[in-house]
């Protein structure tokens, strides 16, 4: 097991990481034809395209968020032709959320700069570093169930 130091430094560095991510993704998303996001609409579409055909409840569940902010997000992406409501074959008086083809490659696009991103912040790294990097950070994920509530504050 690890030292509660390496593990608050660990903590302190993904914390690090994701604040500045979400900074440069925001930044970059105000820049015309970047490719990227603003982080909440990255967000929604990376959940709608993971939990594709679902109900609103449970991508506000899966995003950690209250229904009413969900909304307006849904309300957002479906104006600019992101996501679609189509009816659930389940129940015809509700709706499913799904990606449309617009959104899809706005994802896609988005994605792809975030890795252009990485790769130029690591280009001092070699092949063994950036697989090494990932082979860890695989573990970590699998260690951790993102969904506890304990990871709430991160």
């Amino acid at each position: 097991m690890i030292a509660p130091e390496t593990a608050e430094a660990a903590i302190d560095h993904l914390r690090a990481i994701v604040r500045s991510s979400r900074a440069n993704t925001a930044r970059r998303a105000h820049q015309s034809d970047s490719g990227f996001l603003p982080p909440h609409l990255a967000a929604l579409l990376g959940h709608v395209h993971t939990l594709e055909n679902h109900r609103s409840c449970d991508l506000a569940e899966s995003l950690r968020i209250t229904q009413s902010a969900l909304s307006r997000q849904v309300t957002q992406a479906i104006s600019i032709g992101y996501i679609e409501r189509v009816p659930d074959p389940a129940d015809g008086r509700a709706a499913l959320l799904s990606l449309t083809a617009h959104g899809a490659e706005a994802l896609r696009r988005h994605r792809h700069e975030q890795g252009e991103f990485l790769r130029v912040a690591l280009a001092d790294w070699d092949e063994a570093d950036g697989r090494t990097f990932v082979d860890h950070l695989a573990r970590v994920a699998a260690a951790v169930d993102m969904t506890d509530d304990t990871l709430a504050a991160f």
